[in-house]
C-alpha cells in the first residue's frame, strides 16, 4: 500500500494580540561561523525588567517546523546553531496567557546572524488560558474533592464541564453517564479514579457546591508559576505540524473525528512514527525534513474497540490504535482491542494478528505479551514469527493497564485500578504481585530500563515509582517537590521514558503543560514548561542522539510530534 503524502502541513497560530512593541537589528550578509545562533535577542517587560524562563517561537515559513527556546536569567535567548533553526524566513512569536501576544513576522535569518527583542505588555489572563491545574487551583474544595473534579479533563477541558449550572441530581446523571453506568456500579477499586460508586455522589455534590443552579457565571482559577531556574530554560523545542492538526477549542470533547489525535510515537533513525487514538492509520515524520505521511492500515478480523468501549462511557473512549514499539529488526508493531498490525517500512506492508490489546511488551525474541481488557486472567504469548499465540492463566486483576515486558522475558503489568504491579515469569510460570508504596497510586504507563527496573507514572498520587522485579521493593519519586500524593498541584503524571545514558526518568503532568526530568540517582526534579497547551500521553527517549531528547505526541489540538532537546550549554 503506497502513503499518501501531505507536504508540509500548515502550522496553526493561535490567536496572536496586536498589543506589542519589539525592535530588530538585522544583520548584514556574513558567514555564519559553526554552531553560530543565527536568532538570538533579549525580552523584558514594558517597565524594562528581564522576563526568565519566556518560550520564544520560530515558526519556518512554508513548512510544518517551528523551533522554541526560552530566555535565562537576563531575558536573553539563541537558537543554538545546531537547532533545526536553519537559514530561511520565519515568523518569531511569544503565545503566554499572561503578556499580550507579540509576533514579528518575516524575519529572514538566511544571510546571517539576527537579533530580534521583545518588549511585552502584561495582560489580564482569561479562563480559557488556564490548564485542569490551574482551574483546580483556583476553587474551593478538599484535596479529594479537587482530585477527583481533576479527572475530568481526560475527556475534555473543566472549563467544558462547568460552562453550565446544575443540581446535584442532575451532576449525578452526568457524571455517571461519563464515567460509564457499568464502572458506576462498581462498588470499589483500590484507586482514586472517579469511574467507580463510591466516588459520584461525592464529586456530584462537589460539583453542586460550586456549580449549583445560584453559581456566579466566573469561574475562578490562578496560573501557576513558570519554573524560571537555570536547568529549566535550557531546552530546545522543535514541532512538526501533522496532518489534521486542527485547532484549539476549548469545548471540544475528545475524539472529534475531523481531527488527529496522536498518542504513542516511535523512532527509527529516519523517522518517528505515531499511532492516531481514533482511527487506524500509521503516521510518519521525516526527521530531517519535517514532511509527514499516513497510511490507513486494515484491522485485523474482530480487532478494534465498538463505540462507549468496555465500561459503556459516553463517546468514543479509543475506537483507533494505541500503543506502538519498534522490534530488534525495525519493524513497527501497533497495539488496539484485540490485535496487533505489525508495518515493515522496508516493503512498506503491513501484517495483522487477531491476538492483541492497547497496549502491550515485546520480550527479547520479538514476541508479543499483552493482557485483555476486562481483568480476564489470561496473560498472551503471540510468536510474531509463527503467528501461533499461547495462553496462560494467571490470576485476575482490576484494572491491568500497561505492560511490558524486560530482558529476562518476564512480563510486568501496571494495575492501576489495584495500586500495584504484577510480574509473569514465563520460564518458571510464576505469576507474583507487588503493592507499590503509595496505595490507590493509579500506576498508570511506564518502561523497563537497561537495568530490567520498571519506571511507572503514578496518576493519582502526583509521582513515579522504580519496581525492582528482582528484589521486588519499590521506590517512589515525587514530580513536584514538596508536594504530597493526592495533594496540590495535584500533578497527574501520565507515562514515563527512561534515559539509561544519563540515568534520568522522564514523565508529564497530564493536567498542565508541563513534563519533568527526574534524576534517578539523586532524585532531583527539573520542570521544564512547555511552549503550548501540550496534552500528553506518552514520552520517548531518544536512546544515543547526541544531546538528551525526548519526543512527545501532543494529543489534543493543535495536534504535533516535538522533539525536546535538552540544551548543554
Amino acid at each position: 500500500m503506497k502513503a499518501k503524502l501531505y507536504a508540509g502541513a500548515a502550522f496553526v497560530v493561535l490567536g496572536l494580540a496586536a498589543a506589542y512593541a519589539m525592535t530588530s537589528s538585522m544583520g548584514e550578509s556574513v558567514a555564519v561561523a559553526p554552531g553560530e545562533s543565527l536568532l538570538s535577542g533579549k525580552v523584558t517587560s514594558t517597565t524594562g525588567e528581564a522576563l526568565v524562563g519566556i518560550p520564544v517561537k520560530a515558526h519556518r515559513r512554508n513548512s510544518n517546523i517551528t523551533v522554541g527556546v526560552y530566555t535565562n536569567a537576563q531575558g536573553e535567548y539563541a537558537f543554538p546553531g545546531w537547532s533545526d533553526l536553519t537559514p530561511a524566513a520565519y515568523d518569531v512569536s511569544i503565545e503566554l496567557p499572561d503578556f499580550e501576544h507579540a509576533t514579528r513576522d518575516g524575519v529572514d535569518v538566511s544571510e546571517g546572524p539576527t537579533q530580534v527583542n521583545f518588549s511585552l505588555q502584561a495582560r489580564e489572563p482569561s479562563i480559557e488560558d488556564a490548564t485542569a491545574s490551574e482551574v483546580i487551583a483556583g476553587l474551593p474544595g478538599t484535596d479529594e474533592q479537587k482530585l477527583l473534579f481533576s479527572q475530568c479533563s481526560n475527556c475534555h477541558s473543566l472549563q467544558w464541564a462547568l460552562r453550565q449550572t446544575r443540581t446535584k441530581e442532575q451532576w449525578v446523571e452526568i457524571v455517571t453517564r461519563m464515567v460509564g453506568r457499568r464502572a458506576a456500579s462498581v462498588e470499589s477499586f483500590a484507586s482514586r479514579t472517579i469511574g467507580q460508586k463510591r466516588f459520584i455522589e461525592p464529586l456530584a455534590e462537589y460539583l453542586a457546591s460550586i456549580r449549583g443552579p445560584d453559581a456566579k457565571s466566573d469561574i475562578p482559577f490562578k496560573l501557576r508559576p513558570r519554573p524560571t531556574d537555570e536547568a529549566s530554560t535550557k531546552l530546545v523545542v522543535t514541532e512538526y505540524a501533522v496532518p489534521r492538526g486542527g485547532q484549539r477549542e476549548l469545548y471540544m470533547i475528545r475524539g472529534d473525528s475531523r481531527f488527529v489525535w496522536p498518542h504513542d510515537v516511535v523512532l527509527d533513525d529516519k523517522y518517528g512514527y505515531y499511532t492516531d487514538h481514533f482511527s487506524y492509520v500509521l503516521g510518519r515524520v521525516d526527521r530531517t525534513t519535517g514532511e509527514v505521511t499516513e497510511t490507513p492500515f486494515d484491522l485485523p478480523s474482530g480487532a478494534g474497540r465498538n463505540e462507549g468501549g468496555a465500561m459503556e462511557r459516553a463517546g468514543n473512549p479509543g475506537g483507533g490504535a494505541h500503543d506502538i514499539l519498534m522490534d530488534k529488526t525495525g519493524k513497527v508493531l501497533i497495539g488496539m482491542d484485540n490485535g496487533i498490525v505489525r508495518y515493515d517500512p522496508a516493503t512498506e506492508k503491513f501484517q495483522g494478528w487477531t491476538s492483541g490489546s492497547n497496549m502491550f511488551g515485546l520480550d527479547p525474541n520479538g514476541n508479543i505479551w499483552h493482557t485483555a481488557e476486562g481483568g480476564t486472567g489470561i496473560l498472551y504469548n503471540v510468536n510474531t514469527t509463527t503467528g501461533d499465540v499461547a495462553k496462560f492463566t494467571v490470576p485476575k486483576n482490576d484494572g491491568d493497564y500497561d505492560v511490558d515486558t524486560d530482558s529476562h522475558g518476564r512480563t510486568i503489568t501496571n494495575v492501576w485500578r489495584e495500586g500495584k504491579v504484577a510480574v509473569f515469569d514465563p520460564k518458571t510460570e510464576s505469576y507474583n504481585t507487588y503493592p507499590l508504596p503509595t496505595p490507590e497510586s493509579g500506576p498508570r504507563r511506564g518502561q523497563i530500563d537497561a537495568q530490567d527496573r520498571l519506571w511507572v507514572a503514578q496518576y493519582y498520587s502526583g509521582s513515579v515509582a522504580m519496581f525492582d522485579p528482582n528484589s521486588g521493593e519499590s521506590k517512589e519519586f515525587t514530580v513536584v517537590p514538596g508536594s504530597t500524593p493526592f495533594g496540590a498541584p495535584y500533578a497527574a503524571p501520565y507515562s514515563t521514558s527512561f534515559d539509561n545514558r544519563n540515568q534520568w526518568v522522564w514523565t508529564n503532568d497530564f493536567n498542565s503543560n508541563r513534563i519533568f526530568r527526574i534524576d534517578a540517582t539523586t532524585g532531583q526534579t527539573t520542570e521544564f514548561f512547555m511552549p503550548g497547551p501540550y496534552e500528553v500521553r506518552d514520552l520517548t527517549v531518544e536512546e544515543g542522539a547526541e544531546r538528551p531528547t525526548v519526543w512527545l505526541p501532543v494529543y489534543r489540538p493543535p495536534a504535533k510530534i516535538v522533539k525536546v532537546q535538552v540544551r548543554p550549554d
